[in-house]
């Protein structure tokens, strides 16, 4: 099993998805014993065993609807043919199968190294978020400045976000210090094929109505706009930067579990 353990790792280190289904429970003569691993990647190819045959070929197409999904789920199969759940094998017995997506914890990208991006990364480290702050000025891109970010980037805006490969449940907090380097950054993230699950800009309506006019003029569709949350952050009244900071993060729980109104069925 130590192959599967440093498997789990890779996956979530290179940032791609696999499922595992562990052998939680079973009786005595099952193929899969208890502590049995296999990882199930969307190609359908597997790393380990649950036991095999047609059980195993059950569990492999769960894991990959689990990968869909992004939500565990317990299997129970009866391993006989006259039960009515069984699955038509003759070995006999019941096993309980814990299948779980795997996939890398999300990346905060923090566009601009301010007063709010300080208190920002430090709240999203708590949260297990992985964090990447990008600024074009050294004083405010630099690890001393980010104890506890991922990654500090310091270089030209347009340039770095080009650069970056989003994933679906990725964030983008768009927070620079002036309207023409918060317009230029999401344009760019607005074009891009795969774009991070959040996008959120900091400002006054005022300015937000300004941007968004300006952008489509140059082309970015209503549908696109319609995607950033401007103002960001929930309304609590907040007024410091760590006040706002704790805003901005609430927004993004929030919209990881579903909870924004515009989310809610």
């Amino acid at each position: 099993m130590p192959e599967i353990f440093e498997e789990i790792a890779r996956v979530k280190r290179e940032r791609t998805e696999a499922a595992l289904a562990t052998v939680v429970g079973g009786e005595k003569g099952t193929p899969g014993r208890t502590g049995f691993r296999m990882l199930v990647y969307p190609d359908e190819k597997i790393l380990g065993t649950v036991g095999g045959g047609l059980m195993e070929a059950k569990v492999r197409e769960e894991a990959l609807r689990c990968l869909q999904d992004k939500k565990p789920k317990l299997l129970e199969f009866t391993l006989d043919e006259e039960s009515a759940d069984g699955i038509g094998v003759l070995c006999g017995g019941k096993v309980k199968i814990f299948v779980e997506p795997i996939v890398a914890n999300p990346v905060l990208y923090i566009f601009g190294g301010g007063h709010i991006a300080v208190p920002l990364a430090q709240f999203a480290k708590s949260l297990e978020f992985g964090t990447v702050v990008i600024d074009d000025r050294e004083q405010f891109a630099n690890k001393e400045r980010f104890p506890l970010a991922s990654e500090v980037k310091l270089g030209d805006f347009i340039s770095i976000t080009r650069s970056i490969e989003f994933r679906e449940n990725d964030f983008a907090i768009i927070i620079t210090r002036g309207h023409e380097h918060d317009e230029a950054v999401l344009r760019e993230v607005l074009s891009k094929e795969k774009m991070p699950g959040y996008v959120g800009m900091i400002g006054s309506r005022e300015k937000i109505a300004t941007t968004f006019s300006r952008l489509k003029q140059q082309g970015v569709s209503q549908q696109l706009l319609a995607r950033v949350k401007a103002p960001i952050g929930l309304d609590i009244g907040a007024r410091t930067p760590a006040e706002i900071a704790i805003s901005i993060m609430a927004e993004i729980v929030a919209h990881r579990y579903g909870k924004l109104p515009e989310q809610k069925n």
